[in-house]
Parts: C-alpha cells; structure tokens; sequence
C-alpha cells in the first residue's frame, strides 16, 4: 500500500518537475523569483495532502482539485515562458481589462511550441493522475487534511510565499478590479454651471511619469547625477518632498490622480479632470508611450478617450516596448503651436521595467562595467532611465517656457519603484510586501512668471500629500475648479488640511513605516 501511495505521489509531482524541466531550458534564471520553489513545494504539499483525505475521494471532487493543480501549474509554467515573470494579481487585473481581440492578439503574440508542449505534457498526466485512486488508510484523515490546509494557506501568508501563488492573485486580481470599477462609474457629461474659473491661464501640461522613485533622483539628494538639467533649474521649481502614491500597480493609481475617486468615496459618479478642463473650454490634448490596454473599458483610456485629439505610440505590453518616451516630443510641440488654451496630458513609459529599454545607449551613464552583480546591474539601469526622464521632463518643460504663455507644467510619478533598497532583496512593486520606495515619487510644479496663481497659493516643501488629491490641487492651482474639488484638499493651498496616508492593505504609510525603521 505505501509502496503504490509513493508512486502515486510521484506521478503528482511529475508536472511540477516537468515546470522545472522547462524553466532550465526556456527561461533565463536571472528573472525567477526563487521564492517560487519554496511556495511550489508547499502548494503541492497541500495537494497531497487533501487528495489523501476521505473527502476527496469522490470521483468527481478528485477531478476538480486535480484539474484546479495541473491548471495551476500550466498558468505558472506558460506566464514564465511568455512574458518571464509569475502569474501575479496585476497579470489577472489586466486580463479583466482587456477585450476579446486583446486576448486573442496576447495569445498569438506570445503562443510557441515550447508552450504547446507544456499544454500536451500535463493534459497527458492530467489523464493519467485522474485513474489513479488514492484510499486513505487512517481514521482522520479529513481533519488532517483540512487542518493542513488552513495551517499551510496561514504560513504562506504569513511569509509572503503566497505572492507567488496564481490562485491567490487570481482571487486578488479580479476582486481588486471589480472593487475599483464599482467606483469607477463616469459622469458622461460635465455642467458648467459647476464650475468656476478664477484666472485666465492659458496652458495647463501635466506630465504622468512611470515606476519612477524619487529616492532615485539627484533633485531629491540621491548621490548619484540622475537629474543634472531638473537640478540646474531647481531654483524655479516647486518642488515637493513627502509626497506618495497611494498604490503600486498604474490602473488602480492613475484614476485616482485624474478625479473625483480618493479613498473617501463611495459609489459616487466620477468627474475627471480632462472633463473639467474641456467644460471651461479649453482644447484637451493626450499623448501616451503607454498602451491603451482595452480601450473601451479601460478607466484611463476613458479619461483619454474623452480629448480633443489622443494618440498611442506604444502598444505592446510595457516590459517589453522599446519606444522611447522622445517619440511624444514633436507631436508635443505642434500642439503647443496650435491657437487656443490648452490642457496637456502627457504619458511617459518612465522608468519602467525592463530599464535597460528606457534609454538610449548615449544615456549609459552608470551600466559600463561587466564584472557586476546582477543587483548591481538593475541598480545602474534604473539610473540611467531616470537619467534619460530627467532628459524628457526638460525637453517637455523647455518647449513650454518657449512659448512664454501663462502656462505651467506638474510633473509627477503614478508610483515608484523597489530596486534593492534599503537592504530588501528584490525589484519591482508588491501589494503583499511593501517598502516605502514604491511608494514615494517625484512631484514638481513649474509656473510661468505671468502665470496667475490662486490667492491662497502656498508652497511647504515638506507637505504631507497622497497623489489621490491631485485633481482637487490641479484645479485649485489653475484657477478651474469644479464643486466636486474640495480646496482643502490641495497641495498648494494654505487651506490644506493634512489626512492620513493610507496606502494598499488599509496600512497607514506614516505610522506603518515609522514602526518598520
């Protein structure tokens, strides 16, 4: 009897094996989160464990929990061989958001054999795991197996391993989109009976950069020249120190910066601030290095789609674009030649992974040296991308100072990003493991000398701020507002009441990291 369970659980651990088998040959190694493994074995564990009680072995039942295990593993395996990463809540968000044509290009985009083979080998142990019976010889065996799997479930949460679980961000992915959407619902018109409108500025340009953390930037004391053009002109720039996103993922933090939605609403129908600006007539222009993902349903292609004129020069998934963010800079300037006020909306692919493609190789400026770390490595391309953003945000500021209009520019990051920092041992942005570098971004404010500021205009450099009130200090600092705005939401304003920071897990960032330091 033990010798036929021990066969049976090796047949079990076969296509795991197999996922393996193929990472070694497929996947570069430099990109596996090696807390995979770990979080592997203890998903199988469980597995076994539940196929072993009485529960289970209803024929019926024992094919969903083995489809639900090899599905799990072809997820994972085939994530990896089409885009080099796990299967994250991200990945499960952005299928929701995408359209059936969106898919069907995904999938011929990214399908190859090496796919196709881990389709046909675990369809094939699919088939021969479901012939296998599995008889439990002892008496508790269903409270060993249920008590196994809420002990194993409470440690991968525990341990974070549970970040790399598919199932787990599957779950997490869909209710974090189906939560925000529930709060994402348009108002299809503005009233301009709503507005009012206290100055006569002429040119508003709002630059939306990318995974861009300012613990980075020269302009913020970083020891390294990342921002040598923002740092000659620091002198004419507001520029704020203690501000932070409130996510760490763009669709969830970019409609926030854009209306009405903060983390005080509740349903409410949503004004945007393209809307607002096109209501006070002024010509609303979008220029995105960033793809529109699904066009129709996506929160921020919507905002986009409501512009004058919008274009899209990137639509490949964002780790793997390789169109610089120079390719906005024309269009850019034949808008700010055109007649007429104007708001500009400008998205930068920034500072996004992968940084090596965020750079010319003229911008190389720290990545020169072979005999590195792979840490060390990431650390120098991000720099250089940074390096190259400071470029752009100066190309952008530059062209508009040309004009000599009453214009002014804000500058600011959807999140930052984790490369290493602060003694962590990984890159990139997590809901599940958080530090405060995803957090804290840039956010710079440049005015025209005949620029018409509120009357209550005030500049704390050390200000307490969530990007999630960006579009009350827009509009309070252009002198358009809408009643929606609420004046002592505003960075710039002298009315700002301070509110608690919170960030994703209802976590307090003021409180949450001072206990962590």
């Amino acid at each position: 009897m033990k010798s036929k369970l021990t066969k049976h659980l090796l047949l079990l651990a076969l296509p795991l094996l197999l996922k393996y088998v193929f990472f070694l040959v497929f996947v570069d190694w430099d990109v596996f989160d090696k807390g995979d493994i770990k979080e592997d074995i203890i998903f199988f564990v469980l597995v076994a464990l539940l196929l072993c009680t009485r529960f289970f072995q209803n024929k019926y039942l024992k094919v969903v929990l083995l489809f639900l295990y090899i599905f799990y593993i072809v997820l994972e395996t085939t994530s990896y061989l089409a885009v080099s990463s796990t299967f994250s809540s991200s990945y499960m968000y952005l299928l929701l958001e995408s359209g059936t044509q969106e898919l069907k290009e995904f999938a011929g985009g990214y399908f190859s054999w090496p796919i196709l083979l881990v389709f046909v080998f675990n369809g094939y142990l699919f088939f021969l795991l479901k012939g296998k019976t599995w008889k439990p010889n002892f008496k508790y065996s269903n409270l060993v197996g249920f008590s196994g799997l809420i002990v194993i479930t409470t440690f991968l949460k525990f341990t974070g391993l549970i970040e790399s679980n598919a199932y787990h961000n599957t779950v997490r992915g869909t209710y974090g989109y189906y939560d925000l959407q529930k709060n994402m619902q348009f108002s299809p018109k503005v009233n301009s009976k709503e507005l009012i409108i206290t100055a006569d500025n002429d040119v508003l340009v709002l630059v939306l950069g990318e995974s861009t953390d300012r613990n980075h930037m020269q302009l913020y004391g970083y020891n390294r020249e990342t921002t040598p053009l923002l740092n000659a002109q620091k002198d004419d720039l507001f520029t704020y120190d203690n501000v932070i996103s409130t996510d760490v993922f763009t669709l969830k933090a970019v409609p926030k910066i854009l209306t009405s939605l903060n983390r005080m609403s509740n349903g409410e129908t949503l004004v945007d601030i393209v809307q607002i600006f096109k209501a006070a007539g002024y010509n609303t222009y979008w220029l995105s290095n960033q793809r529109p993902i699904s066009f129709h349903d996506n929160a921020i292609s919507k905002i986009a789609s409501a512009s004058k004129m919008f274009k899209f020069y990137n639509h490949l998934i964002d780790r793997d674009t390789k169109v610089l963010d120079e390719a906005i800079l024309s269009d850019y300037e034949d808008i700010l030649d055109k007649p007429g006020k104007k708001m500009i909306v400008l998205r930068l692919i920034g500072t996004h992974f992968d940084y090596d493609n965020r750079y010319p190789a003229s911008f190389n400026k720290f990545d020169k040296s072979e005999d590195i770390s792979k840490k060390e490595r990431l650390v120098n391309q991000y720099d250089n991308a940074v390096l190259y953003n400071d470029f752009i945000v100066n190309q952008i500021l530059s062209k508009l100072k040309n004009k000599n209009e009453k214009s002014a520019l804000l500058y600011l990051s959807d999140h930052g990003e984790n490369i290493y920092d602060n003694g962590t041992d990984f890159f990139g942005r997590s809901e599940e493991i958080v530090t405060k570098n995803m957090f804290e971004i840039p956010f710079i404010l440049w005015t025209s000398e005949r620029f018409v500021k509120p009357n209550d205009f005030q500049y704390e450099k050390n200000r307490q701020f969530t990007s999630e009130y960006t579009y009350d200090s827009i509009g309070h600092v252009f002198g358009v507002t809408h009643s929606s705005m609420d004046v002592t939401n505003s960075i710039f304003s002298s009315a700002y009441q301070p509110k608690k920071r919170i960030i994703v897990g209802d976590r307090d960032f003021d409180s949450y990291f001072k206990v962590k330091e």
